[in-house]
C-alpha cells in the first residue's frame, strides 16, 4: 500500500510567527486555553515540531478532553512518530467523540487502510460520505478509490468516478482513474485520464511512468519516446526513472 497517496486532511487555518502574550491574546476562559493550545499544537505539527506538538495537543486535552479535532491531530502526530498503536487510539477517540465528524472518520479510515486493512477501511470512508454538507467528499471518494485498488478494481472505480463527478479536474482523482483503468486494461480510456490529468497539473514521475507504461501498451512508440524523455530529464533520481532505466536495459539485453 502507498501510504503516501492517500490525502493528508488539511490542518485548518494553522498558526504562523510567534505568539504575543498581551492581554488582548491571553485565554479569557477553559475553552479559550484548551483552543488555543490546540491551535499552537496545529502550527507546531505544521512545522514539524513533534514534541512541542504533542504537548501543546496534549495540554489542550488536559483542559478540554472532548476535542474530536484534538484527538486527530495528536493522532496524526503519533503516526508521524511511528507510533501507531497510540495514533490508532486516537483516531478512534475521535470517531467516537464526533461520530458524525467526516475529517475523523476519512483519517481513521486512512489510517487503517495504510496499516494493511483495506476492506475494513471502506466503512469508516462510507460512513465519512453519508455526513450531510461536507465540502470535500470528493477527497473521501478518493481515498476510499485507493484503498479499494487493493483488493476490488471495479468497486475502486466505482468510488473514483463519484469523486470525480463532484470535482472533475481534481488531479489526484484522474491519476487514480488512469492507473484503475490502466491495470484492467482499458488503455485508451487510461490514456484520457492520463491527459486530462496532464492538463490540471503539473506532471509527476508517476504521472509520466504510467503514462509511458499506457502508450507502450497502444504501441505508440513516438508518445512513448515522448514521456519517457520527459521523465529522464525532468526527475532523474526518482523510482520511476531507476525503474524505466531498468527496463532499458533488460530490452537491450533481450535485443
Amino acid at each position: 500500500m502507498n501510504v503516501h497517496k492517500l490525502i493528508p486532511i488539511l490542518l485548518g487555518m494553522l498558526l504562523i510567527g510567534c505568539v504575543t502574550t498581551n492581554s488582548a491574546d491571553m485565554p479569557k476562559s477553559k475553552e479559550d486555553a484548551a483552543r488555543l493550545n490546540m491551535d499552537l499544537g496545529i502550527s507546531y505539527l505544521r512545522q514539524g515540531d513533534l514534541d512541542r506538538a504533542m504537548y501543546k495537543l496534549q495540554k489542550s486535552l488536559d483542559i478540554e478532553s472532548h476535542n474530536p479535532t484534538a484527538h486527530r491531530m495528536l493522532g496524526l502526530v503519533y503516526e508521524r512518530m511511528d507510533d501507531l498503536q497510540s495514533a490508532k487510539k486516537q483516531y478512534q477517540i475521535a470517531v467516537k467523540q464526533g461520530p458524525d465528524d467526516a475529517d475523523a472518520l476519512n483519517q481513521l479510515a486512512s489510517f487503517i487502510c495504510s496499516t494493511g486493512d483495506a476492506r475494513a477501511s471502506l466503512k469508516y470512508y462510507d460512513r465519512a460520505l453519508k455526513v450531510p454538507r461536507y465540502k470535500s467528499r470528493y477527497n473521501i471518494y478518493t481515498n476510499a478509490g485507493i484503498c479499494a485498488k487493493e483488493f476490488d478494481l471495479e468497486l475502486a472505480e466505482s468510488y473514483l468516478r463519484k469523486g470525480l463527478a463532484e470535482n472533475a479536474i481534481f488531479p489526484e482523482g484522474l491519476y487514480q482513474m488512469a492507473d484503475v483503468t490502466f491495470r484492467r486494461g482499458r488503455y485508451l480510456q487510461s490514456r484520457a485520464f492520463i491527459q486530462r490529468r496532464m492538463e490540471v497539473a503539473p506532471a509527476s514521475p508517476e504521472v509520466l511512468w504510467l503514462g509511458f507504461r499506457i502508450e507502450i501498451e497502444l504501441n505508440d512508440k513516438l508518445s512513448a519516446e515522448e514521456f519517457s524523455n520527459r521523465l529522464l530529464e525532468e526527475f532523474p533520481a526518482s523510482i520511476e526513472t531507476r525503474l524505466l532505466e531498468e527496463l532499458q536495459r533488460d530490452v537491450q539485453k533481450i535485443g
